[in-house]
């Protein structure tokens, strides 16, 4: 703070004003304040500001404004709702009348407030003034005899010749500190992580494609297998029946061979209710350099979803990878354009449907088209093509991975499972997946984009989080993130396993730089930020007292703090009740020190030992005797760091917590003041304790220092005469200053 002038010490309360309802949100005007005043001594104050008069004017407005707009648009209508609207807005304009005449009236009570609370401030004003002035004369008197005074000052002056400072004067408190919020309704964090969840998965053997291109593998069979069997339906055989879907359609999506391989396997995966367990694939070389891909299921499905796009069996099942039956006619239309095939047939149950492509009947373009034949009833569907591609053989092999089955080792023992979502942390350098509906997506352009993690959402999430658009493209970091926000904010989730989830990902708490963060990360920034308290939010953890969470901090703070066994978390566990630095740290110094030469070190050591002298009237009732062994440290208003912002700052007071840690003084300031200045400043700085300039509780606060300080030296003779010899030595050190520098 600055101190000038005697008004720097006292600045009138503020008012604020609850435009909402009208009425003034009022603090309580001290009782009693002419007696108060005299005293030196006061309760809170506090007030409201005096705007509630243009409040007043503004609501008035809106409400004449807004019924006004509708009288005129419904001037056309009939005669009876005109009156109705006119009764309704002369209502509400009596209404705004009123509610005007209220705020009026509030308005004049609160200048009235405002107006004795001027009066009150310049009272203490006064006060504070002739705390001063009388200060200045206690100082000044010399009414002890010249034995004892002699006795006295000599005393000090040894002492102080002789004196060292007893605390680091270039190494400032660190001020500013805040308490963290402490949550009752917090939880603890999990102290264990981890599931045993199908421990008994094992790698399956799946063999390589040889180099004829021959292969021949039946996953396992297990009891989670749901086998999907639909009620046969009678039809009609087809013969080359043209669609209205051309060749160049397959050019509207951009699919590799993985994406067709996972269309096309993702039929199977849900036909066997949601699990590869059973699925049959066979590769074997054929005619014309080509190789017949045959896979197999056990369900069975009517011919209406291998034909009709937008019919699927899977839409209203969350946890189906399919959705609109698109995927397998566009992996179909991509096999017979880009892979080579002449032509693939899909069965079930008791139809076989062939695709081809065919000339068409409207232009020269070929357009898809298929044939619909009924065979002998059987279990199972199957799809068979010849491909020219062998690298679409080993995409088919690469694929069983990618969805979930009995032996896909991704999902064994996650270190995190409820009935959404999974967590799976891996070694270091292994490869691991996205899995949605248990289907892996790919992440980054990469089915492997995961790196050291599996994460897998049991459901596949909102539309407006997850479009499940045939495209199902790559996903990126908004993407995933949208995921974590849907997930912090689902109420199926409890909070006890929000926070599971997150001891789970404890790994990735750590701050890193922006560059180095992994889509995890940005996964569990976005899940902490909804979790917390800016979004509704309500997840409280209770977090180890060594885990703080990032605040603006150098990264020479963050490297001492890391050193010295603490963890330094991502900014957004600040939400869920963790320390920040900034809690734990407090504010960077502000001045620059200026080592104090040896008659200001003097001049220290008679301040402190003025506070020393006057700690009867000042211990346990105003400060603890920490706080007055008052830390003082020096700076200069004039230094190339402080010059800017502090030209006229004499004085700073250090607080933390509410507790004085000591207080910065310009080094001119006091070089150039007399003791009882510099001693009435101590004090102020001290008194910060209790709150800022503007604040009345600072006020009042110094107000009963200073009584109680005066009253000490007018009633104690020894205190007096202490003081009146720290003066005299004090003017010495004065004067040589003075000397020295005309010299």
């Amino acid at each position: 703070m600055k101190i000038q002038s005697v008004s720097n010490y006292i600045t009138a309360p503020q008012f604020t004003a609850n435009t909402e309802s009208g009425k003034p949100d009022k603090k309580v005007i001290p009782e009693n304040i002419e007696e108060k005043n005299k005293g030196y001594s006061g309760k809170q104050l506090s007030g409201a500001v005096v705007a509630a008069a243009l409040s007043a004017a503004v609501l008035g407005g809106a409400v004449m404004h807004g019924k006004g707009q509708k009288v005129i648009r419904q001037l056309t209508s009939e005669n009876s709702e005109l009156q109705r609207s006119t009764s309704i807005l002369q209502e509400s304009i009596d209404d705004g009348v009123r509610q005007i005449e209220k705020l009026s009236t509030a308005n004049k009570s609160l200048v009235n407030d405002n107006n004795s609370l001027k009066k009150i401030n310049k009272e203490l004003q006064d006060e504070i003034q002739k705390a001063k002035d009388k200060l200045q004369d206690l100082f000044e008197g010399d009414i002890a005899p010249k034995n004892v005074r002699d006795a006295i000052y000599n005393k000090y002056k040894t002492e102080i010749n002789k004196g060292k400072l007893s605390y680091d004067v270039e190494t400032p408190p660190i001020s500013g500190r805040t308490m963290p919020t402490v949550y009752e309704d917090a939880i603890e964090l999990p102290t264990v992580s981890g599931t045993t969840n199908r421990i008994g998965m094992r790698d399956l053997d799946i063999p390589e494609v040889s180099a004829d291109g021959r292969f021949e593998y039946k996953l396992p069979t297990s009891a989670e297998m749901q086998i999907t069997h639909m009620q046969s339906k009678d039809f009609k055989p087809v013969k080359n029946q043209l669609t209205n879907i051309t060749e160049s359609y397959a050019d509207s999506v951009q699919w590799n061979n993985d994406k067709i391989a996972r269309d096309v396997m993702q039929n199977f995966y849900d036909g066997h209710g949601q699990t590869l367990d059973g699925i049959q694939m066979t590769f074997e070389p054929v005619a014309n350099g080509k190789y017949k891909v045959r896979i197999k299921g056990d369900s069975t499905y009517t011919v209406d979803k291998a034909v009709y796009i937008g019919e699927s069996t899977k839409r209203d099942n969350a946890k189906a990878a399919g959705n609109y039956g698109e995927g397998l006619k566009m992996s179909v239309l991509k096999l017979l354009k880009d892979c080579g095939a002449d032509e693939v047939k899909i069965g079930s149950d008791n139809w076989k449907l062939t695709y081809n492509l065919q000339k068409g009947d409207l232009s020269d373009k070929r357009v898809l088209a298929y044939s619909l034949d009924k065979v002998d009833k059987f279990n199972g569907n199957y799809i068979e093509f010849e491909t020219s591609d062998k690298n679409l053989l080993e995409t088919f092999r690469k694929t069983i991975n990618r969805f979930y089955h009995s032996n896909n080792t991704h999902f064994r023992c996650p270190d995190f499972e409820n009935d959404l979502i999974g967590v799976k942390l891996l070694k270091s350098g292994d490869k691991g997946g996205l899995y949605i509906a248990g289907q892996r997506f790919e992440y980054d352009n990469d089915f492997d984009g995961l790196n050291d993690i599996v994460v897998f959402i049991k459901e596949k999430p909102p539309v407006d989080i997850l479009d499940p658009s045939r495209d199902r493209t790559s996903l990126n970091s908004n993407q995933l993130e949208k995921i974590a926000e849907w997930l912090a904010r689902e109420s199926r989730m409890p909070q006890e396993d929000k926070a599971k989830l997150l001891k789970a990902l404890e790994p990735y708490w750590d701050k890193k730089s922006f560059s180095d963060d992994s889509p995890v990360d940005a996964f569990l920034t976005r899940f902490l930020l909804y979790a917390g308290g800016d979004f509704k939010g309500d997840l409280h953890i209770k977090f180890p007292s060594n885990y703080v969470a990032y605040s603006q901090s150098s990264n020479d703070v963050v490297r001492e703090l890391r050193k010295n066994g603490y963890r330094v978390c991502k900014d957004y566990f600040s939400k869920l009740g963790m320390q920040t630095i900034h809690d734990l740290m407090g504010d960077a110094r502000t001045h620059e020190i200026v080592i104090p030469d040896a008659n200001q070190t003097k001049k220290i050591l008679i301040l402190k030992e003025a506070l020393n002298n006057l700690s009867n009237s000042l211990k346990g009732k105003h400060f603890d005797p920490e706080e007055l062994d008052a830390k003082i440290y020096l700076f200069s208003n004039k230094g190339n760091k402080d010059k800017k912002l502090y030209s006229d700052t004499m004085a700073e007071a250090i607080i933390d917590r509410g507790t004085s840690k000591g207080f910065w003084i310009d080094r001119d300031f006091l070089d150039s003041n007399n003791l009882s200045e510099v001693l009435e400043t101590a004090l102020h700085e001290l008194s910060h304790k209790a709150g800022g300039d503007e604040t009345a509780e600072f006020s009042y606060k110094l107000t009963d220092v200073n009584r109680d300080v005066i009253t000490q030296i007018l009633t104690d003779v020894q205190t007096r005469n202490k003081l009146q010899a720290l003066n005299k030595l004090w003017d010495e050190i004065s004067s040589n200053n003075i000397v020295s520098s005309a010299a």
